[in-house]
């Protein structure tokens, strides 16, 4: 078990940042065949707009596309049920992303949480709680685009997007351990029967909320998979929001990079070129949340 694990972090680690990449392209390749025709000129509009003072903070279009996969109505079976699915596709992914970065430890975690008495007969109730707490923060990202979508280019223009994303966080990171700690309290009733106080629900909750900084960079935990596949609606929609003043920004550049005006085929196909900028800001920020664990877990080893 050794030798392979060696081998697949060699190799893994380094794949992971191309991974993620062709997996963000190959999203925005779909939105670019379900996106409506006026929605795409709409967004070719927008990234060729160069009066920031009338133009919107999105696009028209953006909600439509949502909408479009998740449905009009939040509050509906078509939704829950997409969103359900949505969140049991991103655990795999999410995990096989972790077992490359680091196998040893991923299934060193995998064998406490075996061992752990009644881990697994709760993980059915956690997976049903854990499609809730994404159907919520679904609700959360659409209220995010419907408040991003009406804002206009001003002074706050970029203060308010950072101060949105910081909430977004915040709020996903609440629900998400609260819903953590529920569970394993209803865990402990079950097999131990015993029912946790409220002030060791309390104290649960705040150890698990006061790590929400570190959450990018910590130890492959095995609850981080649940925690940043419930997330993902989220880092898709924040993802395309920074494609698309980083492609608005590479439109407006100078001769130095006008041949990416062409590369890009902003005009005939915009969701793609927004894609490949998403793919290449996600490929960077791989290599950087990878270079940064490894820092910290090299220095958690020396300590």
């Amino acid at each position: 078990m050794s030798l392979p694990s060696d081998i697949i972090q060699l190799f893994g680690t380094g794949s992971v940042p191309a991974i993620v990449a062709g997996t963000v392209l190959g999203v925005f390749e779909l939105g670019e065949r379900f996106a409506s025709q006026r929605a795409k000129d709409a967004l070719s509009k927008w990234l060729f707009t160069f009066d920031v003072q009338k133009a919107k903070a999105l696009p028209d279009g953006t909600q439509e596309l949502f909408e479009r996969i998740f449905g009009e109505r939040h509050f509906s079976l078509k939704c829950f049920v997409r969103s359900a699915a949505f969140s049991l596709g991103a655990m795999p992914f999410i995990g096989i992303l972790y077992f490359l970065i680091n196998p040893k430890e991923l299934l060193h975690e995998f064998s406490i949480v075996a061992s752990t008495h009644g881990a697994w007969a709760i993980l059915p109730l956690w997976l049903l709680w854990s499609t809730i707490i994404d159907y919520i923060s679904l609700f959360k990202t659409r209220v995010v685009l419907h408040v991003l979508a009406r804002l206009r280019f001003g002074i706050g223009s970029m203060v308010l997007p950072v101060a949105i994303l910081v909430i977004d966080y915040l709020f996903y990171s609440l629900i998400f351990d609260i819903g953590g700690t529920a569970t394993a309290m209803i865990d402990n009733y079950f097999f131990y029967k015993t029912w946790t106080s409220y002030s060791s629900f309390f104290q649960d909750f705040v150890e698990l909320f006061s790590a929400i900084f570190f959450r990018l960079v910590q130890a492959l935990y095995v609850d981080a998979i649940l925690f940043w596949a419930g997330f993902v609606p989220s880092i898709w929609m924040w993802l395309y929001v920074a494609a698309l003043f980083v492609t608005r920004g590479l439109l407006r550049s100078g001769r130095i990079v006008n041949w990416l005006r062409w590369a890009l085929d902003v005009e005939k196909a915009p969701f793609r070129s927004i894609g490949a900028v998403a793919a290449t800001l996600a490929f960077i920020a791989s290599v950087a949340i990878i270079l940064v664990s490894a820092e910290v877990s090299r220095i958690s080893a020396a300590s």
